[in-house]
Parts: C-alpha cells; structure tokens; sequence
C-alpha cells in the first residue's frame, strides 16, 4: 500500500472507532514481527498510538470499577453490559476497542437503592430539568447519565436493555434467569446469547445507524466467540424469538455474512421454521439496505455527503425514533424539544 492508502485507511479506521481494534490485530494476530515491521514507520506509529489509547481507556473503565464496586452496596447484584463487560471478561473483541463508558444493569426493585448508593458515595447526575427527569424514569430503560466529578467516564444505570416504549421489548426476568458471574469480580455479566442480542438490539433499534460500523463489528465478534455449535445457533434464535428481537437478529447477521464474513450457518431459517425466523418482507429489507448502506460505514472528513446519504441519514433518524416510541408519545416528544430548542435559540439572541 502507498501512503496515501495508508492515509485514508487510518483516517476511515479512525472515524469508524476501530483504529485500535485494527492495529491490535496487525500487531499481533497477522503473522510475526517481520510482517509489522514491514508497515511502514509512520503508519506504524499511528497504529501503536491507537494500541496504547484503547489500554489507557479499558485502564479508565477497571479504575471507574473500582470505585463503583465500592460505593454499591455488597448484596445488590450487579450486572455489566457491552464494553465494560466485554472488558472484565477478557473477551477478544476487547483487543484494541476503546470503550467510552460503563453500562451498569440492576433489577427494577434495586434501581433506587442503587442510584441512591452512587449518589451518596458522589456521583452526580446531569442537570436534566422535569420532563427529560420523567422522560428517563417512565419510558426509558436507564437512568439520566451519572460521573463523578473529574472522572472521565460516564456511568449508565439500567434497570432493562430496551426502552420500555419500543417496538422491541426485551423480557428483562429471562435477562436476569441467566446471568454469569464474571470470575474475580462481583459483577455479573448477560449470558452469551443475550450479549449478542443486547449488541444487535443497541445498534438495530437503539442507533440511528450513522457511523456505526463498529456496533456491527462487535456482533461479529461476539459471535465468533460465543457461538461454537448447531446447538449455539438454535438457542441464540429461540432468545431472540423470547426478546421480540427475531427480525433485528436477521438484519445483523445478513450484514456480518456480507461485511465481514462471519462463519454463519446458511440455513437458518430451515433450521428454525418453528420460531418464526424468516426474511423481513421484501420492501422492509429495501428500505434498510438502502440507509445502512449509505450511511453506516465511516467518510472522510472532507468528502460532503451526497444527496442520498444526506436523506438516508433522515430516514435512519426517523426510523430510530419511530422504533423508541410510540406515535402519540413520539410527537409529544417533539414538540416539546423542539419548544426547548426555540427558547434556548431565543434566550441566547437576548430575545
């Protein structure tokens, strides 16, 4: 490769979240120390940058750990989720990945006793005035964001996974029936199906899909490592038909097969008739490749979008709300940032 290939890649890497992850796997699972070294010295610095970023920020997340295992108390059971999880488990998709904060799960019933436990110990939550603070506490499936002063990281307290006005609706007692313990810790990590559906649901129903190449690069990963056999696929297509997440599934492991080439099963749908998971109907699946395509990979800065992204990055906006919400309340939401927005703009025009 020229540089300027090099160029691009890092910055397309870069934009993508996955500089890190790239480098770790150039680094170390490519072949020996000639095959580095033959990258040339300028890439390799910007490659090993990446390296030493993702270990100062998976040092962040042990550090935040830490102190969150102090502050709550010893009897509540306590759940991580996505990076933090990934991390303390010691999966191989932590190689390289750079997580931006902690995801903390707990029961409905433990949720206060929770929040007031990192509240005492010092954690503060944002200044969110009544409606966001109702917004959170009734229809949300997590809790206003919480940081210790002067930490880094933001910490997320859920009580479930999804909202709990979308269209998918994860059943939180089957999340909580198979928790694992994460050795040397007391936490508590999903089970293995329910961490890849957690990833598909984050990035299918809970992302508005832009730049987010990466959330379909921890589903394959995730994949690769928790699912070894028949029985391993059977079971993750039974969780996802008991999390309402059947068709989300569908979608990411189309795109894992034709993006990156994860070792999927090619009959599937055969294989599970009994559990309804067959291809969305046509226009559905259209519509969607019409948006991820156009705007989940990573663009260079300086490359405007064309037109089509521009209206795909709508349509995936408008598809992610619509997936949060129901209509009534959708609009109700609206309305009301979109009166925030206009006092806000007015208040700062000293109108």
């Amino acid at each position: 490769m020229r540089l300027a290939d090099w160029d691009d890649t890092l910055r397309l890497a870069r934009q993508a979240r996955v500089l890190g992850m790239l480098a770790h796997r150039l680094r170390t699972e490519q072949g020996s120390e000639e095959h580095w070294r033959a990258i040339p010295e300028r890439v390799r610095g910007h490659l090993q940058a990446a390296i030493n970023y993702s270990a100062y920020r998976a040092q962040l997340v042990r550090m935040e750990l830490r102190d969150l295992e102090r502050a709550l108390p010893a009897e509540l059971p306590v759940t991580l989720l996505k990076g933090a999880a990934y991390l303390l488990q010691d999966l191989p998709l932590t190689r390289g990945r750079a997580p931006n904060d902690v995801d903390l799960l707990v029961r409905r019933a433990d949720l206060d006793r929770a929040e007031a436990a990192l509240r005492n110990a010092g954690w503060q939550a944002e200044a969110k005035d009544a409606y966001d603070e109702r917004y959170y506490r009734e229809w949300s499936h997590e809790l206003p964001p919480l940081r210790y002063p002067n930490h880094p990281l933001e910490v997320d307290l859920h009580h479930t996974i999804t909202p709990v006005t979308s269209r998918t609706r994860a059943d939180a007692g089957l999340l909580f029936a198979d928790l694992r313990p994460i050795p040397g810790s007391r936490f508590f990590a999903l089970g293995p199906a329910d961490q890849i559906i957690h990833a598909v649901i984050h990035l299918f129903q809970d992302s508005e899909l832009e730049g987010e190449l990466r959330g379909l690069v921890d589903i394959d990963a995730l994949l690769r490592t928790h699912l070894r056999s028949d029985d391993d696929w059977r079971a993750l297509i039974a969780r996802a038909h008991q999390h309402q997440a059947s068709r989300l599934l569908w979608y990411a492991l189309r795109y894992c097969r034709d993006w990156l080439k994860t070792p999927i099963p090619e009959d599937l749908a055969h294989r599970n008739e009994d559990l309804a998971f067959a291809p969305p109907p046509a226009m559905a699946r259209a519509a969607l490749d019409w948006i991820f395509t156009r705007i989940s990979p990573p663009r260079l800065p300086e490359t405007p979008p064309t037109l089509s992204q521009r209206l795909a990055a709508q349509a995936g906006l408008i598809r992610y709300h619509l997936r949060r919400m129901p209509p009534a309340l959708l609009v109700r939401h609206l309305l009301h940032k979109s009166w925030v927005a206009v006092a806000s703009s007015n208040t700062r025009n000293g109108q």
